[in-house]
């Protein structure tokens, strides 16, 4: 069976790794840790509301109010967004 990277990862195929007691690295666990396409994005926690950066919009910051509905995210079902914002780098 030959795994397609492009599809988007369930609930259940998603880690979080803590960097920080703030910040969590997101992976696709159905990707080799050593491979660079099982990192999906980043979780920052600021102000009280967790940030998602994603690696397909990297210059884009969506904003949820909790880690649980951050990692959703990453998931075809997506929670609310509190806010998105556009960042010029």
């Amino acid at each position: 069976m030959t795994m397609q990277y492009d599809q988007r990862p369930l609930s259940i195929d998603i880690r979080l790794d803590a960097l920080s007691p703030t910040e969590w690295r997101v992976c696709d666990k159905r990707v080799p840790e050593s491979d660079h396409l099982s990192i999906l994005g980043f979780i920052e926690l600021r102000h009280g509301l967790y940030e998602v950066t994603t690696m397909d919009h990297p210059g884009e910051r969506v904003i949820f109010d909790s880690l649980a509905a951050a990692r959703g995210a990453f998931v075809p079902i997506t929670r609310p967004r509190v806010h998105t914002a556009k960042l010029v780098v």
